[in-house]
């Protein structure tokens, strides 16, 4: 297997010969990769736009009711802002929401337009600005009780008393325990506006169908997220395996007739295509992997309380990685460099000299179809006549029919 990678590397993506590309060809190459990756990540929005998301048959109002079911008793979360759906095919959108959240949907307006939730939610903030003042009253009377029983032991006469609100020694049992009734008068009240809204029928009967269905539409909503992500990632390698293929091939053939700008253009665009093709392939992959031992190593390294060593080694990971791949390509460039030196440029220098362009050892084209050192091929067969012929040149050295035709 990896003298199969070996030689598909060599045979595809390793130019032989001398030739040197100008500092402008490169700025173009460059140039020309990014409107070629800008444009590939255009195509692949415009293409998954079309799937029809999860949250169009689950919208975001209905998972918000049902993650928050637990609190669908307390009036106040009915005053939520609903989302803005601004999509000019919401209208067919709305036909594919799941018959369960419209049943929801119609549960929830049935509250809000048999009971008067502002009215509700109105006197509850009273209360709570009723509660938030006493409480401030009390705590003020317990920060500063020592003081009043200071200035009664040092006989302080009330007008020069730095506690506001004339409270004495003699007054402030009394008023502590007034405010404290009246804080727990109104934290009756609370009770009871909740108490009311929790009786209704129409809210219990929205709890209970809550609880009945909850369970089956987040496992439904999961499973559709899944597919989603599923179905998201194949559509993009859908759209991007075909660039690939014809790039390749493009990139192939070009390199087989030593026109080596066109084959180092193909070359690039093919590498760019490929960026969001393997992002698009292992995020596949991933979706189908168990997550469950990455977990448990997250977990173990959270429960030392020092996180922070995921990330370093994280980054120890990918510097190894890098570090291998670079010492890789530098030792491979140094390689193919020395080879340079002694290598021709073209198939018509090599056919003169009888070496072979890949290795630039001798070879008898009149006699080999294959190169005993590196395998390459030497010859192919003439569409015209049949005959054998040098590849690489235009012309059958049999018939001399152009080859390409």
């Amino acid at each position: 297997m990896k003298n199969f990678i070996k030689s598909f590397y060599t045979n595809n993506f390793i130019y032989k010969g001398k030739e040197k590309l100008s500092k402008l060809t490169i700025l173009a190459l460059i140039i020309l990769d990014i409107f070629v990756l800008s444009t590939l990540f255009q195509g692949i929005d415009f293409q998954t736009k079309v799937i029809n998301n999860p949250n169009t048959k689950f919208p975001y109002d209905c998972q918000d009711v049902i993650t928050y079911s637990s609190s669908m008793d307390d009036f106040n979360s009915y005053l939520y802002n609903n989302y803005n759906y601004d999509s000019k095919y919401q209208n067919i959108k709305d036909l594919e929401v799941d018959e369960r959240c419209n049943t929801i949907f119609d549960k929830v307006e049935l509250i809000k337009n048999k009971i008067d939730i502002k009215n509700l939610k109105k006197q509850n903030e009273e209360l709570n600005n009723k509660s938030y003042n006493l409480s401030n009253q009390l705590t003020y009377l317990k920060d500063n009780y020592n003081t009043i029983l200071f200035e009664k032991m040092s006989e302080q006469e009330i007008d020069k008393s730095i506690i506001k609100g004339e409270v004495s020694a003699e007054n402030i049992k009394e008023k502590y325990e007034l405010l404290t009734k009246e804080l727990e008068s109104i934290d009756k009240e609370k009770e009871k506006l909740s108490n009311e809204f929790k009786e209704e029928n129409l809210v219990k009967d929205l709890i209970s169908y809550l609880a009945l269905n909850k369970d089956t539409i987040l496992i439904d909503i999961e499973k559709a997220q899944k597919f989603y992500s599923i179905k998201y990632e194949l559509v993009i390698l859908l759209f991007l395996i075909p660039l690939v293929a014809i790039f390749f091939y493009l990139m192939k053939r070009y390199l087989h007739k030593d026109k080596y700008i066109l084959y180092i253009i193909f070359k690039n665009i093919l590498i760019v295509t490929l960026i969001p093709t393997f992002i698009s392939f292992f995020s596949l992959i991933n979706i189908f992997i168990p997550k469950i031992f990455l977990e448990k190593v997250l977990m173990f390294f959270y429960s030392l309380e020092i996180p922070f060593i995921v990330y370093y080694l994280a980054i120890a990971i990918a510097v190894l990685i890098f570090i291998f791949i670079i010492i890789k390509i530098q030792k491979k460039f140094k390689e193919d460099n020395e080879k340079l030196k002694n290598n021709n440029i073209s198939i018509i220098d090599a056919y003169n000299k009888n070496i072979c362009i890949k290795c630039g050892n001798r070879v008898d084209f009149t006699l080999m179809n294959y190169c005993p050192c590196c395998q390459n091929q030497l010859k192919i067969e003439c569409k015209s006549c049949h005959a054998n012929t040098i590849k690489g040149l235009d012309y059958c050295s049999n018939c001399g029919s152009n080859i390409e035709k």
